[in-house]
């Protein structure tokens, strides 16, 4: 695995209870304010910690921001991943996979928060680089929640969990465009099928 070698190598899970309520109180400002009010003085003010914290216990504004959007939906993947890999069969496997993508493309204000971070994360070098390398372990989750349950070899499987992201990341941008139009649950049962046959063995 790249980045994180396997779910104990979890940064979140690692933060102090400090820099927990400073990522809660960017979140709190997100909704609010949009990026534009995430400053680290307000984050700071918001959380209520000493004006330089975030720098103090993230090193970087970069990395603050990277544990936000870490934060949008962190919890719900990894109990996901850790439920699916209690599960014995492969189809029992992509199912709940693809449940937990479709709970969390519902959860509007969390994508919403997600997409007005996102194009300042495309144009800074640096937070590119941070939230490539969260993409990457959240394909690293797909690719150990299926594990040894399916029938082709890790670099396909990690394929398939680049197309299991930008499914989630895409139906979440037309669910939030046209929430009335859009019915997510035959689209989640087709993508369903089609990673059924396309990663489980014959019969399965």
């Amino acid at each position: 695995m790249t980045g994180h070698e396997n779910l104990t190598e979890d940064p979140t899970a690692r933060l102090s209870p400090t820099a927990r309520k400073l990522v809660a109180a960017a979140r709190r400002l997100l909704a609010r304010g949009g990026y534009e009010a995430l400053t680290v003085e307000a984050v700071a003010a918001e959380a209520g910690a000493y004006r330089d914290s975030v720098r103090y216990y993230f090193g970087s504004k970069a990395a603050f921001i990277a544990a936000v959007v870490d934060s949008l939906s962190h919890d719900q993947s990894l109990s996901a991943v850790v439920e699916t890999q209690a599960a014995a069969a492969g189809d029992e496997r992509v199912h709940g996979l693809v449940a937990s993508d479709r709970r969390l493309v519902g959860d509007r204000a969390a994508f919403r928060d997600f997409f007005a971070i996102l194009p300042h994360v495309v144009l800074d070098a640096e937070l590119r680089e941070r939230v490539a390398a969260l993409y990457d372990w959240y394909r690293d989750l797909y690719v150990e929640g299926l594990g040894d349950a399916t029938a082709v070899d890790e670099d396909r499987l990690r394929a398939f969990a680049s197309l299991m992201v930008a499914m989630t990341d895409g139906l979440a941008v037309q669910k939030l465009l046209d929430p009335d139009g859009v019915r997510l649950e035959p689209l989640f049962e087709l993508w369903e099928d089609m990673l059924r046959r396309a990663l489980l063995p014959a019969g399965d």
